[in-house]
């Protein structure tokens, strides 16, 4: 496993907040599912468990790999696709599209995250419904140190750690940084830190963005904080 598959499974594969939501959408719709910036396949893995068809979608192709890996193992129906969500095209439609850990966020401004909408509406068939989480509520209300434990793995004799350490509010960009210490199977210590960036958005302009791509906005569904994790809410857009 790479080390960008081992970091994004260490802060990433423990998260469990959102899974309800995910599974309550996919048990109500029809014509399979699609999961926007799958990473290492947290979500599209739980889906599969549960008898859904999954195809998974991520720009990285160690996360891709990791999550072809992970299901192919377990012989679940997914299929790895290394992509850009902003210029997707994969033939065919769905009923469901998620887009966890707020996606639509991290990729930048507003043209990127229109670009990723509009095709996202394309993939959907008629009456399927796309759902984005996105942290809504303004940088300042969070800016502080986080509190919360480290997350830590081993994996072949490496000791990893990771542990958010402040959220701060940069020009209508939410930066959620966190200290990554490795320490070899020898006993030493590296550390670094990463920073993950949020674009400024609120359910009320996701919502006002997807109509201008012909989605409906259907319902909002609360994600609460959990283990060092920010709440979210989960935006339901419907296609006509």
């Amino acid at each position: 496993m790479t080390s960008a598959a081992i970091w994004h499974e260490l802060e990433c594969g423990g998260y469990a907040a959102d899974l309800p939501v995910w599974e309550g959408l996919a048990s109500g719709g029809h014509g399979g599912v699609l999961e926007l910036g799958c990473g290492s396949g947290r979500v599209a893995l739980h889906l599969a468990r549960r008898g859904h068809e999954v195809w998974a979608v991520d720009a990285e192709p160690t996360l891709v790999g990791a999550l072809g890996s992970a299901a192919a193992a377990e012989r679940l129906e997914v299929q790895p696709v290394c992509a850009d969500v902003r210029a997707l095209s994969l033939g065919r439609d769905f009923g469901l599209i998620v887009a966890p850990m707020q996606l639509l966020q991290m990729l930048g401004g507003t043209g990127e995250r229109r670009a990723a909408l509009e095709r996202s509406a394309a993939h959907l068939a008629p009456g399927g419904r796309l759902a984005a989480s996105v942290v809504e509520r303004p940088g300042g209300a969070l800016e502080g140190p986080a509190v919360a434990l480290p997350d830590v793995r081993e994996r072949d004799g490496w000791i990893y750690s990771s542990q958010p350490v402040a959220v701060a509010d940069r020009e209508d960009v939410l930066e959620i940084r966190r200290l990554r210490q490795a320490v070899s199977p020898a006993g030493e210590l590296s550390e670094s830190e990463h920073v993950d960036r949020l674009a400024g958005l609120d359910a009320a302009a996701l919502e006002a963005e997807a109509a201008q791509m012909g989605l409906r906005a259907v319902c909002r569904l609360d994600v609460p904080p959990a283990d060092g994790y920010l709440g979210s809410v989960v935006v339901v857009m419907e296609a006509g």
